[in-house]
């Protein structure tokens, strides 16, 4: 089948070469014939992709970089894309941290414009949907009913508290390895944008600590300075994002079959006690949660 969509779509001839996978089923290919590149992207998930179509097209009407689609066959989930390339920020900040800084304050400075009026049909969770999003973690410890009915409410009261006013579009998964340097475009499109079919609509900043604290690689500190304006509002969505990380990253580690996500914990752990160190009300759930041994032995 995906010999017929390449063929069909004019890139038949096209070598292929594998990308990083995600968190997710999805798969990602190369394709390259002669000067023209493209990446293929299957997707077991028809409403997945329907998805990523609809708030790729929202955010290009907005003058931001998510990929076109070049061709596309829904019930097979193949979709063939336009290609940012390599220059991740997770790479810029390997390789060239000058540039990453610039990239990262470029990032910041978009996020703002996901306040426009939003896409139909995105869904508003809410403080207590917020808060139920965390679940997993408390799934995967056992005997956890009651830090569950605990730390859940208190959660929900802060993030009502803390991080208040309308809802915006949140892309989710911003961080670095979803984030593309685009040099040749020009403000905010300097920007591309992957892996946006997951959004929401969350409080203002939800983005912001989506990519300054990110568990998988540090971030300088002086960047979170100076980008962020309101802590308490980021601290508590950034721990809201990693309570539920911490469930995420220990099932893909331990049921999933994919130990890299298992060298994130101890990064998810600094953060989510650091965050929670802002919150009277959280500190001690929190540090009873994170004193479990559930998490952080052997998988």
């Amino acid at each position: 089948m995906i010999d017929a969509f390449l063929t069909a779509s004019g890139w038949g001839k096209a070598a292929r070469s594998p990308l990083a996978s995600d968190a997710s089923v999805r798969i990602y290919t190369r394709l390259r014939d002669g000067s023209r590149t493209a990446v293929l992207m299957q997707d077991p998930d028809m409403a997945n992709l329907a998805r990523f179509r609809h708030i790729g097209a929202h955010l290009r009407g907005l003058g931001l970089s998510a990929p076109e689609t070049l061709a596309v066959d829904a019930e097979a989930g193949f979709a063939l894309l336009e290609d940012f390339g390599d220059l991740t920020l997770a790479r810029l900040l390997s390789d060239d941290p000058t540039t990453a800084e610039r990239a990262y304050r470029a990032t910041a400075r978009l996020l703002p414009l996901l306040s426009a009026p939003p896409p139909d049909d995105v869904v508003t969770p809410g403080p207590v949907g917020m808060a139920e999003m965390t679940g997993l973690t408390f799934d995967l410890l056992p005997g956890s009913d009651d830090l569950r009915a605990t730390l859940l409410p208190a959660l929900a009261e802060a993030l009502d508290r803390h991080a208040p006013g309308p809802a915006i579009l949140s892309l989710r998964d911003v961080h670095a390895e979803n984030l593309i340097w685009l040099p040749d475009r020009d403000g905010p499109a300097r920007i591309g944008l992957l892996d946006y079919q997951d959004a929401m609509l969350l409080p203002d900043g939800y983005d912001l600590a989506s990519l300054l604290d990110d568990p998988r690689r540090e971030v300088p500190a002086e960047w979170r300075k100076d980008l962020v304006e309101d802590r308490k509002r980021i601290d508590i969505l950034s721990l809201q994002r990693n309570l539920r990380i911490l469930g995420i990253f220990h099932r893909l580690s331990s049921a999933c079959g994919k130990p890299a996500y298992r060298a994130f914990l101890p990064r998810t752990r600094v953060l989510i006690a650091r965050a929670a160190k802002t919150f009277p009300s959280l500190r001690d759930p929190v540090t009873e949660l994170l004193d479990s041994t559930a998490f952080w032995g052997a998988a």
